[in-house]
């Protein structure tokens, strides 16, 4: 059996980062990846899904607590964990993600809003450049 869960999606906000009371480091965010379906008037409708993250270890919550932040595209593995808690007499029930690894994207949002902006080539001409790169492969 097995719990691997791998994430693609922008960071909701700056991860929370803490030290426990025993020395462990500790970061906290949410993860929003595109989800959506079919309205009755027969166009796409988008719905972000919004996913619990926490990640341990000194190592990896520095690294994100100096690299990551609101909006970056990033890519976590993980298993899931499920609580249950009781709160003024209300039942609670929660998962989240437990990474064990992850990846930062090279393109930060600005960016890649400018990348889509830039006009690629197309048509015979574009054929022709990717022939070209083709040929130049020696296997």
């Amino acid at each position: 059996m097995n719990n691997v869960v791998n994430l693609i999606g922008r960071l909701g906000d700056k991860p929370t980062c803490r030290t426990l009371n025993d020395g462990a480091r500790l970061a906290t965010f949410s993860i929003a990846t595109d989800d959506g379906y079919k309205g009755s008037d027969g166009k796409w409708v988008e719905r972000p899904t919004w996913h619990r993250v926490t990640v341990f270890g000194e190592k990896r919550v520095d690294y994100i607590e100096t690299h990551y932040a609101k909006g970056d595209l990033v890519h976590f593995t993980g298993r899931l964990s499920y609580s249950q808690y009781e709160k003024d007499g209300v039942s609670h029930r929660g998962v989240e993600l437990i990474g064990s690894s992850s990846m930062l994207a090279a393109v930060k949002r600005e960016e890649e809003s400018e990348t889509k902006a830039k006009v690629k080539p197309r048509g015979k001409k574009a054929a022709q450049q990717q022939f070209q790169l083709d040929e130049d492969i020696p296997f």
